[in-house]
């Protein structure tokens, strides 16, 4: 399933909402652990959750998806790959 238009563009423009003050995600490669890297923190990684949730339909328990896979713009987007499928 290929990646809806926009989607990594809004969840990078999310991410920026969550970040750490002075922390940007844009130009962050995908791969990138974000937690690791100090650019969000666990409390944003609830905030993420609840994005997936209500912007992409992510059921977690459902779909099993492991909230560690959720540190990296890759993993996430992952995420709403599996969801949708």
């Amino acid at each position: 399933m290929s990646e809806a238009p926009g989607t990594r563009e809004d969840l990078v423009a999310f991410l920026d909402t969550v970040a750490k003050v002075g922390c940007e995600v844009e130009g962050v490669d995908d791969h990138t652990n974000l937690v690791d890297e100090g650019i969000i923190d666990s409390l944003a990684l609830v905030e993420v959750v609840a994005w997936l949730e209500e912007n992409h339909g992510v059921d977690f328990r459902a779909h099993g998806i492991d909230p560690s896979d959720l540190a990296s713009i890759e993993g996430i987007l992952s995420a709403i790959r599996r969801a949708g499928e």
